[in-house]
């Protein structure tokens, strides 16, 4: 959005230029004094505290990572996702910041109440839309062109593998299963909160080929408020302190697991040479000689790697075979 100028700044604009000093000056002077001092209204006083901003931080660069690798293998080019900020606004100037045309996704995320607004960029989307049909990229004339209803649906299916990775990067907070309810392309109908309601906007710079914008996610607060209190880093902390030190019991609980899984193990002969001719002569009855000698040991193989020598014999009423050495894994250098 952009800002607005106070009567103070304007001021000292016009007395900048009544006495002979560049309006650039000023300009770089105002930037520094708004640099250094941030005007709070006390009656708007934030609602998300800064650890829960951080925490939304971390569960949302944790996305990113995923988003990122998802969006190149589905577009079949180098993707990269990050996140740029995280802020507290309210939902109104939110909306009024949203380009026309938008394309929004209103999400549910259970056990999160009520709604949240995805928002995907223009050059983002038709950059999508391009590649998904075929094409080599975006093309600029088209920023401000309407969608059309099979760019929507195109864009729909997309977003909702989008946010389906959501779950995995919130898993280690609680469990959520983030859908896509609707579409709008118009901010006046997607009014999931009241205009003064404060919300969490994740942003995050998404490039894809050439093209570089950004996806915005609104999360109100008082759709957080059934996990205000697992949006701790105490937790966030805790749990890969635990996942640490608890990766040494592991052991007891998988080996019984991995003791009684199912393997091939196949027993061969050594390899015998013959011509298309013989094989495709071979009749029922006929015998095939190989070059193995009796006494020599055969090769016991486990999936695919040669484990065992041994010599082959029936025990009861079943083949078997007498291990009588143990191969070794040649080096790799060999």
């Amino acid at each position: 959005m952009a800002e607005i100028l106070s009567q103070s700044e304007i001021d000292e604009l016009l007395v900048a230029l009544a006495s002979g000093q560049s309006a650039s000056s000023g300009d770089s002077r105002a930037k520094q004094q708004d640099d250094k001092v941030r005007v709070y209204d006390f009656r708007s006083a934030n609602k998300f505290s800064k650890e829960q901003i951080r925490m939304l931080n971390f569960i949302y660069d944790s996305y990113a990572g995923r988003l990122a690798t998802f969006l190149s293998g589905t577009l079949r080019t180098m993707c990269e996702v990050e996140v740029v900020s995280v802020e507290e606004q309210t939902f109104a100037e939110f909306t009024n910041s949203l380009p026309v045309p938008a394309f929004l996704g209103i999400l549910n995320m259970p056990p999160l109440t009520g709604n949240a607004l995805f928002e995907l960029s223009s050059a983002v989307a038709y950059e999508i839309v391009s590649r998904l049909l075929g094409g080599t990229g975006y093309l600029h004339e088209e920023a401000n062109k309407l969608f059309t209803e099979i760019e929507i649906s195109i864009l729909s299916r997309i977003t909702r593998q989008m946010i389906s990775y959501m779950g995995e990067s919130w898993e280690r907070v609680v469990n959520i299963e983030a859908e896509l309810e609707r579409v709008e392309t118009s901010a006046q109908f997607a009014q999931i909160v009241n205009t003064g309601e404060p919300i969490a906007i994740i942003t995050m710079n998404v490039k894809v080929g050439e093209v570089s914008d950004i996806i915005n996610l609104c999360i109100p607060h008082l759709a957080i408020q059934p996990i205000a209190k697992q949006l701790a880093m105490k937790k966030w902390y805790n749990e890969s302190s635990t996942t640490a030190a608890g990766e040494s019991n592991i052991l007891p609980y998988v080996s019984p697991k991995i003791a009684g899984t199912p393997i091939n193990m196949r027993v061969y002969f050594n390899e015998t040479q013959a011509t298309v001719r013989d094989v495709l002569n071979l009749q029922v009855g006929d015998v095939l000689r190989i070059e193995h000698q009796v006494r020599e040991p055969v090769t016991a193989v486990i999936e695919h790697i040669p484990k065992f020598k041994g010599y082959i014999g029936i025990k009861g009423q079943k083949l078997a075979l007498m291990i009588s050495d143990i191969l070794k894994e040649a080096p790799k250098d060999e």
